[in-house]
């Protein structure tokens, strides 16, 4: 009867601490958001991994004495919600600005230049090829291959030109993302880029690759405001000669 008489109180005086705490803080809250000193801010709810888009499930919005607010902290749900974590974020965490990506920031890195759907794919360029190293990052462009089609037998070897791909932005060359800084007679002294990374989608990437490997490739830069396809036939060797 005593150790229940005695847990009981315990109970109690649980309870009663408890209460104290809570209408301590609440009135420490209500302290604070009448001084002015209280704001809202991106706090994770929950464990969000490097390179996950967040949705509205992963944080909350609280209230928090504004002391105790990172400077690089998000107040606005339009800051987070539907932005990509560049490194881990922890249940409990201000979500901190600097820890999104931003839409097409190169610094970021390249995984965050691509849209959903594309893939980066890189190919080999010389001067003639990669159009003199004039092709910079954020241009887009064509991409024609050629080469050589089995012959039946007894007959000789077909040649063709095809148009593989269109429209295609220029992800980096070699492996700069950002334009070459400096003025135009800098630019005239910069040796042409071996590589260029392209975004295409992966069915793109089939025909590119192939003709890369077993054939050769040219790229055709396309104007800074046209981005329309067309429909452009095969061109072969005997088209040549009428």
């Amino acid at each position: 009867m005593k150790n229940k008489l005695i847990l009981i109180l315990a109970v109690v005086t649980g309870l009663i601490a408890a209460g104290g705490i809570y209408m301590y803080l609440t009135d420490m809250k209500k302290t604070y958001q009448e001084s002015g000193d209280f704001a809202r801010v991106a706090v994770a709810s929950q464990r969000i991994p490097a390179k996950t888009q967040i949705t509205s499930q992963m944080f909350d919005l609280k209230d928090m004495p504004v002391k105790y607010i990172n400077e690089r902290a998000a107040f606005d749900s339009k800051e987070v919600l539907g932005k990509t974590a560049k490194s881990d974020i922890w249940p409990g965490e201000q979500i901190l600005r600097d820890q999104l990506a931003n839409d097409k920031d190169a610094s970021d890195g390249l995984p965050f230049l691509l849209q959903s759907g594309k893939r980066a794919v890189t190919i080999a360029v010389n001067e003639v090829s990669g159009i003199a190293g004039l092709v910079k990052p954020g241009d887009r462009v064509d991409v024609m291959g050629t080469f050589d089609l089995q012959a039946a037998v007894g007959q000789e070897k077909s040649s063709v030109t095809s148009l593989l791909i269109q429209n295609a932005s220029v992800l980096s060359t070699d492996q700069s993302t950002t334009q070459a800084a400096g003025n135009s007679q800098d630019s005239k002294k910069a040796a042409p880029a071996h590589t260029i990374t392209l975004s295409v989608t992966p069915e793109q990437a089939q025909p590119l690759i192939l003709c890369s490997e077993k054939g050769s490739i040219r790229l055709l830069l396309r104007p800074a405001t046209d981005q329309e396809t067309i429909n452009l036939p095969s061109f072969r060797m005997n088209q040549l000669v009428h």
